[in-house]
């Protein structure tokens, strides 16, 4: 059933950051963490999932975390009973339904977390901008790989809108308001969320291309085959002679890419590589930094410290 496959899909692991900072941002106020707040902060794993489940849709991703992603998952369930009709476009029709009733839960969860309606109102306010920011980056993301361009400056909103905002900020506001936070506090929260946001696409971007499939449980060669307009793309262009320049403007994007097209594709990014790497962690240096304030309770302060460096410089 539906059920049944978006719960392999929660089932099949992550990171689960999206919770923990929800969680971490409640506990900032310095109100100690209840049901209620783990209630909530699930909301926020449901809603990634239904991003990554149409994620995969729309680059045609057949793994994710190792494990089948949901529209290989029924296109096979479709040939293994013996349906009627083209197994792919019912895995496909499936996957986009499974990843919009994960987006139904998530609104539901959250509406039915526990807290009385003065919490709930700011934080599903926060919740509905955070919302429509995912959707508007990965419109973006679809568009410049389609348009085959996306400078530097663009290239970063995206990496910002598309996930560095859901993965961070919007989590940790939403548990602070949650809990009711001073103004001071919601800003420290930017502070540190808004770069470290940035920092998690931007390496999530560098493992997309280097990244080991054993380890990251994605294929490596979907961004390349996808034309996936990154900061990485952006300044390997950028920094090319004119043949490789050329090479890249002309075969990023291509589903047929060969594999020694694909094996020359990292070796132009490797250019860029090593600038892309010395930002993700002058982001993360910049979001620690923001944890220097007295509007924070030092415990949250502390981990959210510790989980700077986890997110920049993850191999998964």
């Amino acid at each position: 059933t539906i059920f049944e496959e978006l719960e392999r899909v929660i089932s099949s692991g992550g990171k689960r950051l999206r919770p923990v900072f929800c969680c971490l941002g409640y506990r900032s106020t310095g109100a100690e963490i209840e049901e209620r707040t783990i209630r909530a902060a699930a909301a926020l794993e449901l809603l990634h999932t239904f991003a990554i489940v149409h994620d995969d849709v729309m680059d045609r991703s057949r793994s994710r975390r190792g494990s089948p992603a949901s529209w290989v998952q029924l296109a096979e369930l479709h040939g293994s009973q013996g349906m009627l009709g083209d197994a792919q476009q019912w895995g496909v029709s499936g996957a986009v339904l499974v990843g919009d009733l994960a987006l139904v839960l998530a609104g539901r969860a959250l509406h039915q977390a526990g807290f009385p309606p003065s919490r709930i109102a700011p934080a599903l306010e926060r919740y509905d901008r955070m919302r429509a920011e995912v959707v508007i980056g990965q419109y973006l993301d679809v568009l410049a790989a389609h348009r085959g361009s996306a400078d530097e400056a663009e290239a970063r909103r995206i990496a910002v809108l598309k996930s560095g905002g859901y993965t961070v900020e919007g989590p940790l506001h939403i548990g602070a308001l949650l809990a009711g936070p001073s103004e001071e506090l919601m800003e420290s929260l930017s502070a540190y969320g808004v770069p470290l946001g940035e920092a998690f696409q931007l390496r999530d971007d560098v493992l997309g291309v280097f990244g080991d499939p054993a380890v990251t449980g994605k294929d490596r060669d979907s961004d390349l085959r996808e034309g996936k307009r990154t900061l990485l793309v952006a300044r390997a262009i950028a920094a090319s002679g004119p043949d490789d320049r050329a090479f890249l403007k002309a075969r990023l994007g291509r589903p047929d890419l060969e594999e020694e097209e694909l094996e020359r594709a990292r070796t132009i990014l490797q250019s860029a590589r090593g600038s892309v790497v010395a930002l993700i962690e002058d982001l993360a240096a910049a979001a620690r930094a923001a944890l220097r304030t007295d509007a924070m309770h030092p415990e949250a302060a502390g981990l959210l410290d510790e989980l700077s460096g986890l997110v920049a410089s993850r191999d998964l």
